[in-house]
């Protein structure tokens, strides 16, 4: 299993300790860093010198007069040893017809549920396909049995709603009121301790559960392709003590439990509900 991240400069590159880094770019819903192209050449050279794999975020809902621009961008990076991480099927399709889908990993959030869309998009040549965080842990170990071939989130901001409607712009321009678009939250009045962080941007808006994933407890469960350690709305000093406990327990350099009790300390809101639990729409229902 490859544990990947992500940086805010090239200059960390050489030095990540992680097997793999994503690079947000021009065409990313959201990300740690959004990098130009000519940054973008510079990192794949690094990576390579540090025997690093390099994935490009473009995972933003694709509308046509976007086409052109993200199947240009494509071609500049298709030669380079590079995978492409996207959620809309509309970059699934240029990368078929480029040829070069085994080099993209579809991940639509929390669309792939279960091990019978994976197995489609695998048989169609995905290098790797990302499954729901809101599924149980148990379904993602049963999924990956089959093809051995899961991209998941395994600590981070998971995003619980997504639209390429600007609702807070709307929200701002109906009220009236004076709304900042840095530093977004989110909260219902029935559960008022719940913030959820939330962006808007060009490519609409995306709300995250209010506290982070974290698979650290059951890591050795997982067997699976490619795991995930996002730090958006992390500090970045946090992050990287998280990311190398990860590291140093997977690699037996850190005992689990003594991994657990640092990660601890750090104070982290966490959000694990989907992970023990299948999610119900009313859970009186089944009472």
């Amino acid at each position: 299993m490859k544990l990947i991240g992500v940086v805010n400069s090239i200059d960390k590159i050489t030095d990540f300790p992680l097997d793999g880094i994503i690079l947000g770019t021009t065409f990313s819903s959201y990300a740690y860093y959004y990098f130009q192209k000519e940054e973008i050449k510079k990192a794949i050279v690094l990576a390579k010198k540090a025997n690093k794999e390099i994935f490009l975020l473009i995972n933003s809902i694709m509308h046509c007069e976007k086409e052109t621009e993200i199947s240009e961008f494509i071609d500049c990076f298709k030669d380079e040893d590079v995978k492409f991480i996207f959620q809309d099927l509309g970059i699934f399709n240029i990368l078929m017809k480029k040829g070069i889908i085994h080099k993209g990993i579809y991940n639509p959030l929390t669309m792939i549920t279960n091990a019978f869309d994976m197995h489609e998009y695998t048989i169609l040549g995905c290098d790797a396909v990302g499954v729901s965080n809101e599924i149980t842990l148990d379904d993602v170990v049963k999924i990956n049995a089959y093809d051995n071939n899961v991209f998941y989130l395994g600590f981070g901001y998971h995003p619980m709603y997504q639209t390429y409607r600007k609702i807070i712009s709307l929200y701002k321009e109906e009220s009236k009121l004076d709304i900042e678009l840095d530093n977004l939250f989110l909260q219902e009045n029935t559960r008022k301790e719940d913030r959820c962080p939330t962006i808007e941007n060009e490519y609409g808006t995306i709300v995250f559960r209010n506290g982070v994933i974290s698979v650290l407890e059951r890591l050795f469960e997982l067997d699976l392709k490619y795991l995930f350690l996002d730090s958006i709305f992390i500090n970045e000093d946090i992050y990287y003590q998280v990311i190398n406990i990860y590291k140093d327990v997977y690699l037996h350099k850190l005992e689990l439990q003594e991994g657990i009790n640092r990660f601890n300390q750090l104070n982290l809101p966490i959000n694990n509900q989907f992970m023990y639990v299948d999610s119900v729409y009313n859970p009186k229902e089944f009472e």
